[in-house]
């Protein structure tokens, strides 16, 4: 059985892992990076619709801060992002097709540009969606509910999870989880366990910040999702 290493923060790791598990793999899950709450105050003035491009910023949005707003159409970014969405209590969903830009081009195509967007975030986020509303001169706010924050393991934890077994590939779902994984396998007494070591990334960006690394090593999904990265490794 071949061993994935899952990098992504809680919950979405253990999702992964169930998955990986269903198609015949073994997952070794080592968050790299962790979601954290931010404190939100509810914003005012009138909204026409809400915007999403991480499920992580409606699991951490207080109930107070999204029941006035479950009565708007909420538009998001991806299906897992959409059931995020529905399980909060949003009544009309429309899904993009996986990255920031392709949203902003529905939400251009379904509202007025008059209308005003409430854009539920992180405090690091790819700026793709907001560059493109601005382009097409839709308003809109942002409302930061979480933050993304690097996850620190000790040397010993590290060489005993390694020591385990070996890594046959590894799932990179962030840019951040990117520069996270350089970081740790440029350290000595992990660095070995990655020699020629498959690393598959969500997105062309995700990859951009592998820079150094070999290149025939690294794989990206066809579709910034889930589905397409699984079905990469089962193709390689």
């Amino acid at each position: 059985m071949r061993t994935v290493l899952v990098t992504r923060p809680q919950p979405g790791a253990t999702k992964t892992s169930e998955r990986l598990l269903c198609s015949g793999f073994l997952p070794l899950v080592l968050p790299l990076t962790e979601i954290v709450p931010l404190p939100v105050k509810s914003p005012s003035g009138k909204f026409h619709a809400v915007a999403v491009t991480s499920a992580s910023a409606l699991r951490q949005a207080p109930d107070q801060t999204l029941e006035p707003l479950l009565r708007l159409p909420c538009f998001v970014v991806g299906e897992a992002t959409a059931a995020a969405a529905r399980s909060r209590g949003f009544e009309t969903v429309t899904t993009g097709d996986g990255d920031g830009s392709s949203l902003a081009q529905t939400v251009v195509e379904e509202l007025c540009t008059k209308h005003r967007i409430l854009y539920l975030t992180g405090r690091v986020r790819v700026p793709d969606f907001e560059h493109a509303l601005r382009k097409s001169g839709v308003h809109f706010r942002t409302m930061k509910t979480y933050d993304t924050v690097s996850v620190s393991y000790t040397t010993d934890f590290l060489v005993k999870f390694f020591s385990a077994g070996r890594i046959d590939c590894c799932l990179l779902y962030s840019h951040w989880g990117a520069e996270e994984f350089r970081r740790l396998i440029s350290r000595d007494e992990i660095a070995h366990h990655f020699d020629n070591t498959p690393i598959f990334c969500l997105s062309p960006r995700i990859a951009e910040a592998l820079n150094g690394l070999d290149k025939t090593l690294i794989y990206v999904a066809d579709k910034p999702n889930e589905s397409a990265l699984l079905e990469l490794i089962q193709r390689r």
